[in-house]
């Protein structure tokens, strides 16, 4: 190992090791940057509108000093994790890549909570959507498929929060065809709902949602990228451990 390479090893595991969690309210989302990449213009081509329907509402995992949200507590259902205590915006993050001759983009939401029928169960959750496109260098590429998670990103069974109870343990709708129902433009309508279970994601036709800042993983400062691959905040979907793992998972075709 080069002394450099040594010293932003370094660099990033004392980052880590700095980075603090702070109150769920209190992280501030990071600013949707300009798309400069192929990869990042596209991202926002295809970016998902989402409608919280019930259950909690989405919040930042982490902002751009690297401190996490340090979630809520199972107790009182939803009642702190409902629009109005999430005063500074919510986010969305974004990750993507070739896989199996597809271009992938994944766009993942946090919850402070796992809401399972409308009971909270446990700290912490994800979920996400993959777009399968053609290719994001073409002028209007197009859309191949997409995937929306329909279990809970944390395993609620276990009593206690450590990081064997992130373990994967979700599953997706898959979709190849009939998509214009869904699609306002290139952006999909999603809802996050529960119906007698854990948060999940689906289409939907009747209402539009909101647009959150996307950041891609790419333009996260290393100091968030290094928490969020290492710091305990659920199962997070598009860390360099999960995101080959996720993609297979939803893979579509």
């Amino acid at each position: 190992m080069s002394y450099r390479v040594f010293i932003v090893a370094l660099a990033g595991v004392v980052a880590t090791a700095n980075a603090a969690s702070i109150a769920y309210d209190k992280v501030q989302p990071i600013a949707q940057p300009k798309p400069v990449t192929i990869s990042e213009k596209a991202g926002v081509k295809f970016k998902p509108q989402l409608f919280v329907d019930t259950g909690c509402f989405t919040f930042p995992a982490v902002n751009a000093a690297g401190e996490t949200s340090s979630g809520l507590p199972a107790e009182q259902g939803n009642y702190f994790c409902v629009k109005r205590y999430n005063l500074l915006g919510s986010q969305v993050y974004g990750r993507a890549t070739w896989y199996k001759g597809v271009w992938a983009i994944m766009y993942a939401w946090y919850y402070p909570k796992t809401i399972t029928a409308l009971v909270a169960t446990a700290t912490h959750d994800w979920q996400n959507a993959v777009v399968w496109i053609n290719n994001p260098d073409l002028e209007s590429p197009k859309i191949m498929g997409l995937s929306t998670s329909k279990k809970s990103e944390t395993d609620h069974t276990k009593p206690h929060i450590t990081r064997e109870t992130f373990k994967s343990d979700v599953t997706y709708d898959k979709r190849t065809k009939d998509f214009d129902q869904f699609l306002d433009g290139t952006s999909f309508k999603l809802a996050s709902t529960l119906i007698l279970g854990p948060i999940f994601l689906r289409p939907m036709t009747e209402k539009k949602g909101e647009f959150q800042d996307l950041v891609m993983w790419s333009q996260l400062p290393d100091v968030a990228r290094a928490a969020l691959n290492s710091t305990e905040i659920g199962n997070v979907p598009f860390s360099d451990a999960n995101f080959q793992k996720k993609l297979a998972e939803a893979w579509p075709f």
